[in-house]
């Protein structure tokens, strides 16, 4: 992406994680990131790849967010991972995994499900990469998407729920 494009891309992500993808219209997401149509149209020339800029910015975001301070050690690390999934969700995305809030506002769109399904696919090879263990980056993948789907609803007690189920599979 060019400085432009991830300029416009992290307003966009503020403008979709506060009104979600299908109440704002184009006209709306202009003003949001304080551009004009031409501009935002020539970045980004419909509603989807705005969707997808955003998502793909979040993306990079989530993945230097989870990067942060991780641990070598593989039973640390996964704690850790828990514990930032935790800070993520609380902070940025109250309301669970915005990648699949995008797919089910567009199930038909074939661009966002691919991008969804890089996400996804990035995040369980980033488990695997500091796992070094592909069983386990599953179900650790899993209680990823589990916890970053019940949180809006659970909340803290998703976290300890992962952790605790967790702590079952490493002992």
């Amino acid at each position: 992406m060019t400085p432009k494009q991830i300029e416009l891309a992290s307003k966009l992500e503020k403008a979709f994680a506060l009104y979600g993808f299908a109440e704002p219209n184009v006209a709306k997401l202009k003003d949001y990131t304080g551009t004009t149509l031409k501009t935002l149209y020539k970045y980004f020339p419909s509603k989807e790849d705005m969707i997808i800029g955003a998502l793909n910015y979040r993306h990079s975001r989530y993945i230097s967010f989870l990067e942060e301070h991780c641990p070598s050690s593989r039973k640390e690390a996964l704690h850790h991972i828990f514990e930032r999934l935790a800070l993520w969700l609380s902070s940025f995305a109250p309301r669970g995994c915005m990648s699949l809030q995008a797919l089910a506002s567009y199930p038909d769109n074939q661009q966002i499900e691919a991008a969804v399904n890089e996400h996804k696919q990035a995040v369980w090879s980033w488990l695997n990469e500091k796992l070094q263990d592909e069983v386990l980056s599953n179900s650790v993948f899993l209680l990823h998407e589990g916890m970053s789907s019940a949180w809006p609803t659970l909340g803290d007690k998703a976290l300890t729920a992962a952790q605790s189920t967790l702590n079952t599979l490493l002992d």
